[in-house]
């Protein structure tokens, strides 16, 4: 099932779709990033067009400085980059790209932020199935920045690859830390699906989105309570 995004700024998908696709620059216009350009390096697929040969790359030009930020290996197929807003005055850039795979395969996210150095900032970085779905909400009730949720199967008895599955729901949400002195996200709340659902279905998450909204006020204000009353 192709990745959703819930856009919440400007989305632009590069597709590198062909068997024999040479590691190149991406030819596609791409929206500017903090004002600067952004280019993703897509590699070579093999000869049958599954497997990348390496990584792909995203990177923000200069001036000041080219930082850039690399895929773990062999995560190279789609590349895609989507601008988020997480505050009014902030934007990050939302990158992802698929593995190697006939009818399944792992992609790779990572939200980034201008570093210090060559390097892009990297707020979080996961692996998800082919099956998977995933967006941005907002609910101010709950946090100031998007929260990031993710569907992704869970393979129970009886049942084959695409078979109807329950759902491992995740919601993740920007916050500071002091232990690495910025703010990162991290995972605030996860719990499995009692309905199976078809890896077709495109409206997971909506369908889950009352428990889920309502399970991260409850965490919320049990987090309030214990800075209030530290035991």
């Amino acid at each position: 099932m192709t990745a959703k995004f819930t856009a919440i700024f400007v989305l632009l998908i590069l597709a590198s779709r062909g068997a024999h696709a040479q590691s190149a620059q991406s030819r596609e216009p791409l929206p500017k990033f903090m004002g600067r350009e952004v280019t993703v390096t897509i590699p070579e697929l093999d000869a049958d067009g599954f497997f990348p040969k390496g990584p792909a790359t995203v990177c923000v030009e200069a001036p000041p400085q080219r930082q850039c930020y690399t895929a773990p290996k062999d995560f190279g197929r789609t590349p895609s980059v989507e601008v988020i807003q997480m505050n009014q005055n902030t934007t990050a850039l939302f990158f992802s790209a698929a593995g190697g795979g006939v009818s399944g395969w792992r992609v790779h996210y990572a939200l980034l932020r201008p570093g210090k150095g060559k390097d892009l900032e990297n707020l979080f970085s996961l692996e998800l199935s082919n099956q998977s779905e995933h967006a941005f909400w907002r609910d101010t009730s709950i946090s100031d920045s998007p929260i990031f949720v993710i569907a992704d199967y869970v393979w129970g008895p009886d049942e084959a690859h695409y078979s109807d599955h329950r759902y491992t729901i995740s919601a993740y949400l920007l916050m500071a830390s002091s232990l690495i002195k910025q703010s990162n996200y991290f995972r605030d709340d996860e719990y499995m699906t009692v309905r199976h659902y078809s890896p077709e279905d495109p409206n997971i998450l909506n369908s889950e989105k009352p428990e889920i909204l309502a399970r991260l006020k409850r965490v919320k204000a049990e987090r309030e309570r214990e800075q209030k009353d530290p035991r």
